[in-house]
């Protein structure tokens, strides 16, 4: 907690020191809190929605052009579901949102629930999401019989990506999200 914003107050019947918060510059810190919260998960979703999607119509340019068949629309098929899957967690995340009062808690719940809907997001790709893609990836590169340099690219990728999003998680969004969870804490007390 930020006690910057703080002022002492002494008791002189008592001689002890009591804290008073500013209210206002608290509420304040606490709403900058939920809009960079709702902005990274913003971001994401949006982000995830937009690359899938692109990647659909390539994947679909490419099934037309090499005339690949039922197989070569499955990607087109994964990634559309992709796109759907994240429109409705988002839908279902705004929804809750609306729950949330305005008040001091209510603001910093509503960041709690945003980081942690970015971090189900990251655990969510990294399992439903980077494995059935590799295994059409990898199915499709056994059809085309692919180079051995091509083999060893798209699996660096595949294992750099899921160690990436692993260490976003638990680098920025678990301890931002701890963050909120103890200045929560502390105004509760």
């Amino acid at each position: 907690m930020e006690f910057e914003e703080m002022q002492k107050i002494w008791d002189n019947q008592r001689n002890e020191m009591l804290f008073v918060i500013n209210e206002e510059a608290m509420h304040n810190r606490v709403k900058a809190k939920k809009r960079q919260a709702t902005r990274i998960v913003n971001v994401t979703e949006i982000g995830l929605m937009i690359v899938n999607t692109i990647t659909a119509i390539i994947l679909l340019i490419d099934a037309i052009k090499d005339n690949e068949g039922i197989y070569g629309y499955t990607g087109v098929g994964i990634m559309l579901f992709t796109v759907c899957y994240l429109v409705y967690i988002r839908n279902k995340r705004k929804k809750k949102d609306l729950r949330f009062d305005r008040s001091i808690l209510g603001e910093l719940d509503n960041a709690i629930s945003n980081t942690q809907s970015t971090i189900k997001i990251g655990r969510t790709m990294i399992y439903w999401y980077f494995i059935p893609i590799a295994i059409f990836i990898f199915i499709k590169m056994i059809y085309q019989d692919a180079t051995l340099s091509k083999w060893l690219f798209v699996i660096g990728a595949f294992i750099l990506g899921f160690f990436v999003a692993g260490w976003e998680i638990k680098k920025w969004h678990i301890p931002r999200k701890r963050q909120l969870e103890g200045l929560r804490e502390k105004l509760v007390e």
